[in-house]
């Protein structure tokens, strides 16, 4: 063995414990897809579900006892910022496989490949939250969203999920293609010498005026291909057909673990690579946040399909996040936005396991399906309730302390208009809440109560159970927050 390889696998030995979850997590999905079909016969698929949950629980444990530091090469950091929002993408991954369990009993789809391709996908997400060089930057998504692309699609005997899977296949290449190219400009634009976030960020801020065209160019793309992978406006397009035609619990999954992970990304890459030309990404971001709250919102109010309202919802509150990555203080729009998002995780996860629910063999989820739900089933739409307010952010619930927090901070460095244009935009996303709420309470039922599995049972009550508690302490979440991962 050469000096260079001894080397190299030194270095990848001395280094591997800072991403031990992502191993245990490629391990265990590559042994599931192998042998996996040979434990359970096609009757008791639904059995990986259980086994995936332990397997989230073990890599959960991983996270958390895992060392901080930097390795490979200053590739991959493991740090507050990154073990938070691993976290994050594995709550939100657990939430998706209790969604999956009843829904796809009952279309008959367990199989072993889809929970190991979420499994995948997750660990791409634990690598990209980690992330802090521009090429681990870019096979940390590609990771994470081939394996999104196959479970879009997963319901290949329906025309609108293969057309929603190939729809956000074609997008997501040619955002992949612009990030790619965006990434050799700036490698360019450095002196060709680098692609780490922090040496980056000191040469871009010394590179000569005549390069200065190339910076720019290179840091757009970047946005822009950083931006389509959380949907962000005018970015979005493949979003509303993704979300509808995609399983539910696949839905739920992308408006919620690979948005952690990709703000993540945001939060590294925009505050630490590219601080020293802030100039040339502030003021297209700006419109960006701008942009996605307005059409986000304004779009939901005419939605028929309560898949479609969620996807356009979610698109808004992509835009109040961003709000953190313009942050000047990368720790606390990181702590902000973090915040943000687990409470949004366990929102938007209670509001889809009632929609599974409503769903029956998923061939609906029309937002007139939840005519009468107050009456059926009285719970389960107290519960709806709650979620939807806390996303539209009316206090005091949990949701408008997350709001309040990231907005506070918008003010303090000096984005007053953005925050007007928030407050304004969440007073329309409260129409058309209400509106879910107004057939919930104010329409008389239709059809027969179906009843409700263990799985979207324990979720509506835990999420129910959990916006309920953090509404009683809001006031010391973020304090709470900056102590568990950023001390």
């Amino acid at each position: 063995m050469t000096g260079f390889a001894q080397g190299l696998l030194s270095a990848l030995l001395r280094d591997t414990h800072l991403i031990t979850p992502q191993l245990f997590l490629i391990i265990v999905a590559t042994l599931m897809l192998w042998p996996g079909d040979l434990f359970f016969n096609r009757n008791e698929k639904h059995k990986w579900a259980p086994i995936t949950q332990v397997i989230l629980a073990v890599t959960a444990v991983l996270v958390t006892v895992t060392t901080d530091g930097e390795g490979f090469s200053r590739m991959f950091r493991m740090d507050g910022l990154t073990r938070g929002f691993q976290m994050l993408c594995v709550v939100a991954t657990a939430g998706t496989v209790l969604l999956s369990m009843r829904l796809l009993d009952s279309l008959k789809q367990q199989t072993v490949e889809y929970y190991a391709l979420i499994l995948f996908s997750l660990s791409g997400m634990l690598f990209l939250c980690g992330a802090s060089d521009l090429i681990s930057v870019y096979f940390s998504i590609e990771l994470m969203a081939i394996c999104i692309y196959i479970l879009v699609a997963y319901l290949r005997d329906r025309a609108t999920s293969v057309e929603a899977g190939m729809k956000y296949f074609l997008l997501g290449a040619f955002s992949s293609g612009i990030l790619v190219y965006g990434i050799s400009l700036l490698y360019g634009a450095a002196g060709g010498v680098t692609t780490n976030l922090a040496d980056l960020n000191q040469a871009l801020a010394l590179t000569p005026t005549t390069s200065n065209l190339l910076v720019y160019a290179g840091v757009l793309m970047v946005l822009v291909g950083m931006a389509f992978k959380v949907a962000a406006v005018p970015f979005h397009m493949w979003a509303p057909d993704a979300y509808e035609g995609a399983p539910t619990p696949i839905t739920a999954f992308m408006a919620t673990a690979p948005k952690a992970a990709a703000l993540a990304a945001f939060l590294r890459v925009f505050g630490a690579g590219f601080h020293g030309v802030s100039s040339d990404w502030v003021l297209p971001l700006s419109y960006i946040a701008g942009a996605s709250m307005i059409l986000g919102n304004v779009a939901a109010v005419k939605q028929v399909s309560m898949k479609r309202l969620l996807a356009y919802s979610s698109i808004a509150h992509v835009g109040y996040m961003l709000l953190g990555v313009l942050s000047g203080d990368p720790r606390a729009g990181a702590q902000a936005v973090w915040l943000y998002m687990l409470i949004y995780i366990v929102m938007n996860t209670g509001a889809f396991a009632v929609v599974i629910y409503l769903q029956g063999k998923g061939e609906s989820e029309r937002i007139e399906d939840f005519k009468g739900l107050g009456r059926k089933h009285p719970v389960l739409a107290f519960a709806m309730m709650i979620f939807l307010l806390s996303l539209a952010g009316i206090p005091p619930l949990v949701g408008f302390f997350g709001k309040f927090y990231l907005f506070k901070l918008a003010i303090e460095q000096g984005f007053v208009t953005l925050t007007v244009l928030a407050l304004l935009t969440s007073a329309v996303s409260a129409y058309y809440y209400l509106g879910v709420v107004n057939q919930m309470y104010f329409r008389e039922p239709e059809g027969e109560t179906a009843p409700m599995g263990a799985g979207p049972v324990f979720i509506v009550t835990l999420t129910c159970a959990l916006v309920l508690v953090g509404t009683a302490f809001g006031p010391w979440l973020l304090e709470w927050a900056g102590r568990i991962f950023w001390v």
